[in-house]
């Protein structure tokens, strides 16, 4: 999200419910819906404003299982992702899944898809997490590699967009190989790693293990956190994440480690207690079971979006 703009891309398409969770094919759809007005949650304004289907428009990548982080006012970083079975010029194990996305026209956005090791980049990877800092850093945490070796990543980046340049964050007591977690950076400025599948470990990550790193030190470091164990959500991937006012993380639905199980139910995370405390949030459950899905705060509002079950709506956090 971009001040009071949503901007959606790619993503699998399954229209008549004809494919695998898998097997769909991907996209190159980039959507925008205004976020400066009112609107119908049942018929929300999204405007197709990129896409293969019109070739006058600036393309980008078809993909799916990547993130879009805006690290400016007009700028948005794409990275990582599962390429199109179409996409021969895509690497699934190549360092060339970083792509700049300009908005300063909400509805002619420019795409600038970077060669291979720009910035020094590292290899492309998908069910990753990042999150930004005020100032416009870019933490990318974990993933799994995108060449179906099932295999995660242990190596966590931060990249400053004005140089620019990746970094590899120290690794001691940090995150280990993790997929279909959760990242998100306080207003304090400490970043908060949790929940995902440790393929190494063959498990799934208990919500009370939280990784923490303090995004405003010169020497980054990580921690764990103390974590109430009176009440923890089951453990999940793929489930949708987002801060709110107070220091509260909110998360929603995801999945069991082999997707036999979606999750409806929600929690809320309180950042403001030692230790910190889940909380279930009975009201989340009428959302529906559905994984790889969104949810973005804006204003009192959370807006949830997308995913297996394809529907959005509100929930008010006030």
């Amino acid at each position: 999200m971009i001040n009071d703009a949503l901007f959606i891309h790619g993503g699998k398409t399954d229209q008549f419910n004809s494919y695998s969770y898998t097997s769909a094919p991907s996209n190159n759809d980039l959507l925008f819906l205004s976020l400066s007005a009112s609107f119908d949650p049942s018929s929300p304004p999204w405007q197709l404003v990129s896409s293969s289907t019109n070739l006058s428009t600036s393309q980008g990548p078809a993909l799916a299982w990547h993130t879009l982080s805006a690290f400016n006012t007009t700028g948005i970083l794409l990275f990582g992702g599962l390429p199109d079975a179409n996409s021969p010029t895509v690497l699934p194990d190549g360092a060339d899944s970083a792509a700049l996305l300009d908005v300063s026209s909400r509805l002619e956005p420019l795409w600038t898809i970077e060669p291979t090791s720009w910035a020094g980049e590292p290899i492309r990877r998908m069910h990753h997490s990042t999150s930004t800092t005020v100032d416009g850093l870019i933490y990318i945490i974990g993933g799994e590699k995108a060449d179906g070796s099932n295999n995660a990543m242990s190596d966590h980046y931060i990249l400053n967009p004005q140089v620019p340049s990746f970094t590899q964050l120290p690794t001691t007591n940090g995150p280990p190989d993790i997929f279909g977690h959760a990242s998100i950076i306080l207003s304090t400025g400490q970043l908060l790693v949790f929940g995902g599948y440790c393929p190494s470990e063959g498990t799934l990550v208990p919500f009370s293990t939280i990784w923490a790193m303090d995004t405003t030190q010169s020497t980054l470091t990580w921690t764990t956190l103390t974590v109430s164990s009176s009440a923890l959500p089951t453990p999940r991937r793929a489930f949708a994440a987002v801060l709110l006012d107070g220091g509260k993380i909110l998360i929603h639905g995801g999945t069991d480690a082999t997707q036999q199980i979606t999750y409806s139910d929600g929690w809320i995370l309180d950042t403001s207690q030692n230790p910190l405390v889940w909380t279930t949030v009975g009201a989340l459950s009428q959302l529906g079971a559905r994984l790889d899905h969104f949810a973005i705060a804006t204003g009192s509002q959370v807006i949830f979006g997308f995913g297996w079950s394809i529907y959005l709506s509100f929930t008010d956090t006030s």
